[in-house]
């Protein structure tokens, strides 16, 4: 991926302002009037393509915190994955994309492209989300710098539940490293405007707030 290139096939690109931008980016901020917070049970299933092809089966919870502090907690993970036995991040916090990113807007004709660049140089080199026309993140693609060839896909799918659109399905394409792995995620048993933990700050990063 050449971060220098703002569009993918048949996309249109969308002339000037800031304010465009703003204004799209404003259709993801506000999808959820009145959601606060919400716990959710979350059951992950990620098979490994090439050797050793381990297919580890998890289940744990999901929790929101208002704008898009997520914590994903999996408490009974094999050694192997102990990286992902808590995690958390903001990315689905639209309210800082502008803060974080150099972002260059297309249309595709029923959605919104957005190419965004790292204001600060670390691992993620570019990051392309898809937004629907409501503001629904419909994907996100990560490159990384260190390897072209690594890329991470998230595709996402929404439901109403409780009169809210929420995700209720995520899968995932990794190339990162030596791994290959295809995973997915579901969410049910959704309870609203509840108390949540939410990601812990570092000094250097409160809140995670340019994570990628």
């Amino acid at each position: 991926m050449n971060a220098a290139r703002p569009q993918e096939a048949g996309t249109t690109a969308i002339a000037g302002a800031p304010y465009a931008i703003d204004s799209i980016i404003d259709l993801a901020i506000e999808r959820n009037p009145g959601l606060r917070s919400y716990s959710a049970a979350a059951h992950l299933d990620v098979r490994q393509l090439n050797f050793p092809y381990l297919h580890p089966v998890l289940d744990g919870h999901e929790y929101l915190s208002a704008p898009g502090f997520i914590v994903f907690d999996y408490p009974h993970t094999p050694f192997y994955l102990k990286g992902i036995t808590k995690v958390q991040g903001a990315f689905s916090d639209a309210t800082r994309w502008r803060r974080c990113y150099d972002i260059a807007l297309s249309d595709t004709g029923d959605s919104y492209f957005l190419h965004m660049v790292p204001k600060i140089t670390g691992e993620i080199v570019a990051v392309d989300v898809l937004l629907a026309r409501d503001g629904a993140i419909d994907h996100v693609d990560w490159y990384y710098r260190e390897n072209p060839r690594d890329h991470i896909r998230v595709t996402q799918t929404y439901s109403n539940v409780g009169g809210f659109s929420v995700v209720t399905q995520q899968t995932s394409e990794i190339t990162l490293h030596h791994i290959r792995a295809r995973g997915t995620q579901t969410f049910s048993a959704f309870r609203f405007n509840v108390p949540v933990p939410t990601p812990t700050p570092t000094p250097s990063n409160p809140l995670h707030a340019c994570d990628n």
